[in-house]
């Protein structure tokens, strides 16, 4: 019986040093990215001000998206710990330790993924102002849906998932937009 107990209280203070710990670094995450200027820059691209109206600035959202992190490691690692003293849950415990794995994985390509599409978008759209025409606005869309399917895809394949159905898509979207941005430029050649 009290080894049950002892166990528990050690269940316990891991999952509380976790929260605090992720708190603490949730913090030092939002401080430094206020510092570095960092909220300015990211309102500015789709993410951003989608964190916005939600009520986030940039480093309100990398602060939690670590701060949950570094919860759902501390009650993974308490499991883990649990799984040693009681076998019965080791199974469990593999399990869980091996999809945070797979999940932190996944949200750190889709984040980065995206947030570098929005940046090459705004780099594209400036180009298409001032060269101008419609055609080109039209082309910047297909590409951010191929980018957005490709850096998908790209998330799935490396949390080992089979990802054959969204490679057939993507290979006739990728043709079909090469295509399309020939022909753009041909008619725009024949224009002038």
């Amino acid at each position: 019986m009290l080894k049950y107990l002892i166990e528990s209280v050690y269940f316990i203070a891991i999952v509380v040093g976790f929260y605090i710990f992720g708190k603490l670094i949730g913090y030092v995450v939002k401080r430094i990215l206020v510092i570095a200027g960092f909220n300015d820059w990211f309102r500015h691209i789709t993410m951003g001000r989608i964190a916005l109206r939600a009520g986030k600035t940039g480093g309100d959202f990398f602060g939690s998206i670590i701060s949950y992190f570094l919860y759902a490691t501390g009650v993974v690692l308490a499991i883990d710990y649990l799984s040693q003293a009681f076998r019965s849950i080791g199974r469990v415990a593999g399990l869980l330790t091996n999809g945070l794995g797979y999940a932190a994985l996944f949200v750190f390509i889709i984040l980065i993924g995206f947030i570098l599409i929005d940046v090459f978008d705004s780099y594209l759209s400036t180009e298409a102002r001032q060269r101008g025409g419609p055609e080109i606005d039209i082309l910047i869309v297909y590409i951010k849906i191929v980018l957005y399917l490709t850096v998908i895809t790209f998330a799935l394949r490396e949390i080992r998932l089979n990802v054959t159905p969204l490679m057939v898509l993507l290979q006739p979207l990728s043709w079909g937009l090469a295509i399309l941005f020939v022909a753009v430029y041909v008619v725009r050649f024949l224009r002038r």
